[in-house]
């Protein structure tokens, strides 16, 4: 501890600007511009991290109040606040030590705050009051920059988008410090986004409304980090700091988080008012809008079990106020109405933004997603007149097809996720088969057409032919053990569709490369699942598939002697190999032997023997150079590792030239 004191006091005695304390605001930004203090600055900042990692967050906060009047967090605290400041003031100069500055500086409250987390011990009075002022500082500045950059036309194309990692880091930095005093800051935020909304509501015709919109779209980026964590990949959880706060609260009305969530999400419902909608709602204000539903329908949306759980523990205290977060979103059918409002939200963001990739891209892959995340608010989604809706308008309508084929495949997955959410088994598969069925018979009816050559290269039918085998491609990701039968009918209904058209579009790399990603796919979901019958088809399938890819030397590309050419073409073998490999390795990974061999079906193909037609293949056209891309040569190694393990027999047998390649 002596050590860390005298730290910080040579800290105040050597950095003049640190020294200065929290009354000398003004002597603090007039040394900004001394060139021989900005260094100083910093370097006062990295020994502030510092002194922080070493310490405990009492104790850090205690080391200056031996030595000053003030606390160690309230000077960190004003410190932040001024880089915030001199950061927005200076955003269009090249200079980078106000930004450096303030990463060292959120980097230590990130430290102190996770500290005080893991104790389990709230930070001192001071401390968060401390906390609370700062947060303040920070949001009206950055409010104060939203509205003053509201008619620029700005170059950075990271301002257009919602979810920028250099962006998300810094929010989610300020979300803690938010957190650190959320019994005034969740308040501070509701009031300012029910004075933004309300001035849009009561404004006069003639003033322009851009610069409240765009504090709206900053308000919602913050504020979707305070009530919310990123966490990818996890299921989500409303934030400890945020249930164990707020203990004198008794009424589910009166909760801070209660009222700012109603409060956006009353904001959000106006979009669906197409007058209102055209004058507020641009592409872009969307994209913050559906970025904070999809974080707190995860988040919210929790299983009512839950709440029951915490209820049953007592409703003193901090459990009284688990309860209330826990429980809030469903009181009253809420829950209901939210997932509803979500669903014909997400219709018009994809039907009405057309061309809009970054607004789809986060409805699908996002909003829709975590919405059929978890299985409680999926079994309520499916139940809806709007999903209902949502799924006709994907099976048999026109105006999904506009989607990317990324975005065609990601809906198809979870769209047919849903199924597994349907408790009655027959309606399960009726949901897909309404789904799916369509889009399989559509695939069919495309290739069983009289003047399919005549018309296949036409680049409208070329376009309506990937994005099928996208939904189709998707629709396999989505495999589950209670939709395996109905999902295997669908890709055997298309099986020698896909012959003909991998026959058709031999010279059309695109669309090859999609009929080879759908049966990587396919197959990777169906293996382990299939029975003995189900194997047979699907190895004859493959192995005419394999035969028909070498009879027309697909992938064997002629490389002329232009080094650009000779690069596109590296570029289209290395995506077909990798299929072609992923395809292999799917078939022989998943135990089919087992199957295959006991069924004992007359003229079924070894699977051994379709792996090394297909390494038969695939062997030739890889060089050296392509061996140097990582996932190609990872890939195949994995490959023939595992055919010189489980198939060693075959590998005597080979003649004499594929045994020498």
């Amino acid at each position: 501890m002596i050590m860390e004191m005298h730290k910080l006091n040579t800290l105040c005695t050597y950095y003049p600007l640190l020294s200065c304390g929290l009354n000398l605001r003004m002597s603090l930004r007039n040394q900004f511009e001394m060139e021989e203090v900005k260094g100083e600055f910093i370097d006062g900042c990295h020994v502030l991290l510092s002194v922080a990692s070493l310490t405990s967050s009492s104790l850090f906060d205690n080391l200056l109040k031996s030595i000053r009047q003030y606390g160690t967090i309230n000077l960190l605290s004003a410190l932040t606040s001024e880089a915030v400041k001199s950061v927005l003031d200076n955003q269009n100069e090249e200079e980078t030590w106000g930004s450096d500055a303030l990463d060292i500086l959120l980097e230590t409250w990130n430290v102190i705050l996770g500290e005080a987390c893991a104790d389990k011990s709230p930070m001192s009075a001071d401390g968060a009051l401390a906390a609370s002022n700062l947060f303040k500082i920070i949001v009206e500045s950055h409010l104060k920059a939203a509205a003053d950059s509201a008619f620029e036309d700005s170059d950075d194309a990271e301002y257009f988008h919602v979810s920028v990692s250099k962006r998300d880091e810094q929010l989610a930095l300020y979300a803690l410090i938010a957190r650190a005093a959320a019994d005034t800051t969740i308040p501070f935020l509701e009031q300012l986004f029910s004075e933004r909304f309300a001035r849009l509501s009561q404004r006069d015709v003639e003033n322009d409304p851009t610069r409240t919109l765009e504090e709206l779209y900053w308000l919602l980026l913050i504020t979707s980090h305070v009530l919310t964590d990123s966490g990818e990949g996890e299921t989500l959880l409303i934030p400890e700091a945020l249930q164990a706060g707020f203990t004198n609260v008794v009424e589910v009305a009166q909760h801070p988080v209660v009222t700012l969530s109603w409060s956006i999400i009353n904001f959000s419902r106006q979009c669906l008012d197409p007058g209102i909608r055209g004058r507020y709602f641009s592409p872009r204000l969307m994209e913050a809008v559906i970025w904070f539903l999809a974080r707190w329908v995860a988040t919210y949306l929790v299983p009512l079990d839950v709440s029951r759980e915490i209820d049953s523990v007592g409703r003193h205290g901090s459990q009284h106020s688990r309860k209330l977060l826990n429980s809030f979103a469903w009181d009253n059918n809420q829950g209901e109405l939210v997932l509803d409002f979500v669903v014909l939200m997400s219709m018009v963001a994809l039907t009405t933004y057309q061309g809009e990739i970054e607004l789809q891209t986060l409805t699908c892959q996002k909003l829709l997603a975590s919405v059929v995340r978890r299985k409680h608010t999926c079994a309520y989604v499916v139940q809806l007149d709007s999903w209902r809706d949502l799924t006709r308008a994907f099976a048999s309508g026109r105006s999904l097809f506009s989607l990317s084929g990324r975005l065609q495949r990601s809906l198809a997955e979870t769209l047919a996720c849903a199924a597994s959410c349907i408790k009655d088994p027959e309606a399960s598969v009726q949901y897909l088969r309404d789904l799916m069925g369509p889009v399989a018979g559509c695939l069919v009816e495309n290739a069983s057409r009289s003047d399919l050559k005549s018309v296949a290269h036409q680049p409208d039918v070329i376009y309506m032919v990937c994005c099928l085998l996208e939904r189709l491609r998707g629709a396999a990701r989505a495999t589950q053990p209670r939709t395996q039968k109905v999902l295997f009918e669908m890709g055997h209904t298309v099986m020698n569709s896909l012959l003909t058209l991998l026959e058709v579009y031999k010279n059309q790399s695109e669309v090859i490369y999609m009929i080879l990603k759908f049966v990587v796919d396919f197959i990777d979901g169906q293996a382990v699942f299939l029975d003995g019958k189900e194997t047979s088809v699907l190895m004859s399938f493959c192995l005419r598939l394999l035969q028909i890819y070498s009879s027309h030397n697909i992938g064997k590309v002629m490389l002329s002697l232009s080094s650009t050419l000779r690069s596109e073409s590296q570029s289209e073998k290395y995506k077909d190999l990798r299929a072609l490999l992923r395809l292999l390795t799917n078939i022989c990974s998943k135990d089919l032997v087992g199957f295959l061999s006991d069924s004992n079906i007359e003229g079924s193909p070894d699977i051994a023997e379709v792996i090394y037609v297909g390494l038969d293949i695939v062997t030739p056209l890889i060089s050296l150079d392509l061996l140097k891309y990582p996932k190609l040569s990872r890939d195949y190694f994995v490959l023939m590792s595992h055919l010189l393990e489980v198939y060693p027999e075959k590998v005597a047998h080979l003649n004499r030239d594929a045994f020498g390649r």
